[in-house]
């Protein structure tokens, strides 16, 4: 069946295929997942929007400047991440591209949810309950999957063991295998002549073919899971376009009109935000009319930093596939460093300026001395998504790929049902 499938995808000449990587691809990832910083520590100050800890200093206007980042920040990172599937696929064979994204992607998750996250756990409970408990003796109980300590914060992987920020890696797993099952369809040379056809129209139109499908599903998916489908949607136009040059290039052209709407869009949805959804007394049709002008600053936003890029990013450095190398590592860390000094600094008075700098500051450092850490550390590498450069005999990353894939299975099973 794989070599089937994989026969069925040919290089077709509608289809400009990636011969090397596309650096402004690189360049937004790396940007993309540094923004994090931003937004998480921006949400320990929202008034209005949950979040695993909060600081004493709340406001509304953050909420308004967060707006900014808010509707196409993961809606990037999910575009990015279809492209770089779809380069990958062309690396490998089916198994083995099934085999090294399990464990890339699960190996870190399992890792991330019994030392990384626990953290976010303890000064949630701190702040929510008032746990009296050191960390020290929180962490013994909280490998205690009965532990009544827990008995409110059930959710998770296994019970109160949960993903929090990472559920982007579950997400990402799921979704890998949902575009394997999809490949006979994504990889059809029908669709491409289709999409080749499609990217000829004016820009305008190629925004609203690819907003159609977001706007079907805000409308008919409730909007507390809304961000699975959303994220479904971007990896696999990431898939797709990614082989189509005139995509890009077609956004390149248009990057000013692309941010000038942008810009627009962004103002339209603070107003919308302060008059509509922040209003007790709003109706149905404006709440909806609200809902469609959010999804569409989702696509416009990463359509914006696509344009973007591919306008002003093209250029390598001599550093990018270093730092490139580490987002993963980055990403794992990053909330909980956030959460910690959040925790640390919240009595201290330091005032809201002041604090969110230190965090900022602090997730940074910390984050890169971390990485540089593991940079030395090759053994401990693969724990945290890291691609080790060091080449082993092809039978021993066969047998260490084999052994992680047994050990990740039952966590695999939990996730898949």
């Amino acid at each position: 069946m794989f070599k089937s499938i994989a026969k069925w995808w040919q290089p077709t000449a509608f289809v400009s295929q990636p011969k090397e990587r596309f650096v402004e691809l690189d360049w937004l990832r790396v940007l993309a997942f540094g923004l994090l910083v931003f937004y998480h520590t921006g949400m320990l100050y929202t008034q209005n929007w949950g979040f695993h800890f909060k600081s004493v200093y709340l406001s509304t206007e953050i909420e308004n400047l967060m707006l900014l980042l808010s509707p196409w920040r993961m809606g990037l990172i999910w575009f990015i991440s279809g492209a770089a599937l779809s380069c990958l696929l062309q690396k490998s064979s089916l198994p083995q591209f099934l085999m090294s994204r399990t464990v890339k992607i699960l190996l870190p998750l399992l890792v991330g949810v019994w030392f990384v996250v626990p953290i976010q756990l303890y000064a949630q409970m701190q702040q929510e309950v008032g746990l009296t408990l050191s960390y020290v003796e929180f962490y013994i109980a909280f490998f205690d999957l009965s532990h009544p300590l827990f008995a409110q914060y059930q959710a998770g992987i296994w019970p109160h063991v949960d993903v929090n920020h990472l559920w982007y890696l579950r997400s990402l797993w799921q979704f890998t295998l949902l575009l394997v099952l999809m490949l006979p369809v994504l990889q059809s040379r029908w669709l491409h002549k289709g999409i080749a056809r499609f990217l000829k129209r004016p820009v305008l139109w190629v925004y609203l073919g690819l907003l159609v499908p977001l706007c079907v599903l805000k409308l008919s998916w409730p909007s507390e899971t809304f961000r699975y489908p959303m994220g479904l949607v971007f990896l696999i136009y990431g898939f797709l376009l990614t082989h189509h040059r005139a995509f890009f290039e077609k956004l390149s052209q248009h990057w000013h009109r692309l941010l000038g709407s942008f810009i627009v869009g962004y103002l339209l949805v603070v107003w919308g935000y302060q008059m509509i959804w922040l209003n007790d007394q709003s109706l149905e049709w404006q709440i909806t009319a609200m809902d469609m002008l959010y999804t569409a600053q989702r696509l416009l936003g990463v359509m914006t930093m696509l344009a973007l890029a591919a306008r002003f990013l093209k250029r390598p450095h001599r550093l990018l596939p270093r730092v490139n190398r580490l987002v993963f590592p980055f990403y794992i860390f990053h909330q909980s460093i956030i959460i910690a000094l959040a925790f640390w600094f919240h009595d201290m008075n330091l005032g809201a300026v002041a604090e969110a700098c230190l965090i900022v500051l602090g997730t940074f450092t910390l984050c890169a001395l971390l990485c540089v850490v593991l940079n030395y550390l090759p053994f401990m590498q693969p724990l945290f998504g890291i691609r080790v450069n060091k080449e082993y005999p092809r039978h021993l990353k066969i047998a260490g790929n084999t052994l992680m894939f047994i050990l990740l299975v039952p966590m695999a099973l939990n996730i898949l049902f």
